[in-house]
């Protein structure tokens, strides 16, 4: 199945949001980020994604990995507590192939541009990673406000294709995807508690894709002498409104994710999910099983 050029931006775009002892008993009061002019931190993102597709148009398979490498440093602390924080997504790159042969493999800091449709992607990937972002963070997480600067935005607009993703590709449509995709900690947890929250994002190609991501409170655990609070995601996806009918058959999703207690910053996730779903396209049926596994964790310093 060939990688469509949409296929490729969105995939761009929608990602721009475990070991140790035993759990022990919960944390009276919930953790928080914690933050100090100059603080860094840098995370690895990670999406790998396998699709095997049935009926009209004949059989197919995709494969695809993300990698994003992006950092986050404290600009300023404010008497409320909440961070100012300049986010830039410093690597991307992309490797795809499918089962007659086709593949691509873009990387944002390669001298060398692919080829055939991947190309098109390549000045959004340069432009995304040649400019920084602000957003506003309080110690429980949520992003409060996010400013882009014009050059980043012109990037999102100009795109070829751009308005098959609606909202996505504008500033606007951006500043709700940093926000939605923000890890916001309760104001109170005990153990087996269970938290939800709901996205929608509306893209011109398949409608409102509307997700349900729900995260339980595990307890604690201590990993290389450290308290990490420990949760459960688990994600529901469903689509609504687009020029496709797209119905979920089945899906199954696990995972975890571990919040640093001690030095007060997102340590690491993993969400696994599997779907089977039914396009009809007029009147024509189509079988896809998604299996896709995104990973984030945090770098130390000396990585590469």
């Amino acid at each position: 199945m060939p990688m469509s050029n949409s296929t490729v931006r969105c995939c761009a775009i929608l990602l721009l949001a475990a070991c140790g002892s035993p759990p022990v008993a919960g944390a009276a009061e919930p953790p928080q980020w914690k933050f100090e002019p100059g603080l860094a931190n840098r995370y690895r993102i990670t999406q790998q994604t396998e699709i095997d597709r049935t009926g009209a148009g004949g059989d197919a398979k995709a494969n695809m990995t993300v990698t994003i490498d992006m950092s986050w440093k404290v600009q300023e602390v404010k008497p409320d507590g909440s961070a100012v924080l300049e986010q830039r997504i410093d690597r991307m790159r992309q490797k795809f192939s499918t089962g007659d042969g086709q593949q691509a493999e873009i990387d944002s800091q390669s001298l060398d541009n692919p080829e055939g449709p991947a190309a098109m992607l390549v000045p959004l990937l340069k432009a995304i990673t040649a400019s920084s972002f602000t957003v506003t963070m309080p110690p429980r997480g949520e992003i409060t406000r996010v400013e882009v600067p014009e050059a980043f935005v012109e990037a999102l607009k100009n795109q070829p294709g751009a308005a098959q993703l609606g909202e996505l590709a504008g500033e606007e449509g951006f500043k709700s995807l940093v926000a939605k995709a923000a890890f916001v900690i309760p104001e109170t947890l005990s153990e087996g508690d269970q938290f939800v929250r709901t996205t929608e994002t509306n893209v011109a190609a398949i409608g409102k894709q509307i997700a349900e991501v729900s995260y339980t409170y595990q307890g604690s655990r201590e990993v290389d002498g450290k308290i990490m609070e420990v949760f459960q995601p688990k994600i529901a996806v469903r689509f609504e409104g687009g020029p496709v009918a797209i119905d979920v058959a089945d899906q199954h999703s696990d995972g975890e994710l571990l919040f640093n207690r001690t030095d007060g910053r997102m340590e690491s996730s993993r969400l696994e999910q599997r779907m089977n779903l039914k396009i009809v396209v007029g009147g024509q049926e189509t079988f896809q099983k998604i299996a896709q596994t995104l990973s984030m964790e945090w770098l130390p310093p000396d990585a590469e």
